[in-house]
């Protein structure tokens, strides 16, 4: 069970990877365009982060993940779950935002520093 766990949330990982890196581009995209706010893609891209984190905290658990080397064991459940708080703080300061072009542009960057933490976590557990 722990190796089907293991293989869902690395496969997820990479697939969330995208989807904040579309959802990112589109909001800055839309910003530039001077579309009105919509948080449909941030919306679906937080979403599949929290998915992730829920995958990886039950594997974690099952799999005693806390007996892995420090860096498995602390430091990558550490980065992504700034990750995903940074892409939630975005995302609601985003729709307290008077101006679309704000709003846009406050989730691209929240969602592009995630994805940027996201690629730590990944690394940091693909080089061990």
């Amino acid at each position: 069970m722990t190796d089907m766990l293991f293989e869902i949330h690395r496969g997820l990982g990479y697939v969330a990877f995208v989807v904040v890196l579309v959802a990112s581009v589109m909001a800055f995209n839309r910003a530039k365009n001077g579309q009105e706010f919509s948080d449909g893609m941030p919306k679906a891209a937080v979403i599949l982060l929290d998915i992730q984190v829920l995958v990886g905290v039950v594997f974690y658990v099952l799999g005693e993940g806390w007996e892995a080397e420090p860096v498995v064991a602390l430091v990558h459940p550490l980065v992504n779950v700034a990750a995903v708080g940074l892409a939630h703080a975005g995302l609601g300061r985003a729709r307290r935002e008077q101006m679309a072009l704000d709003a846009h542009r406050t989730v691209g960057r929240a969602l592009a520093v995630a994805m940027v933490l996201l690629l730590v976590g990944i690394g940091l557990v693909s080089t061990n």
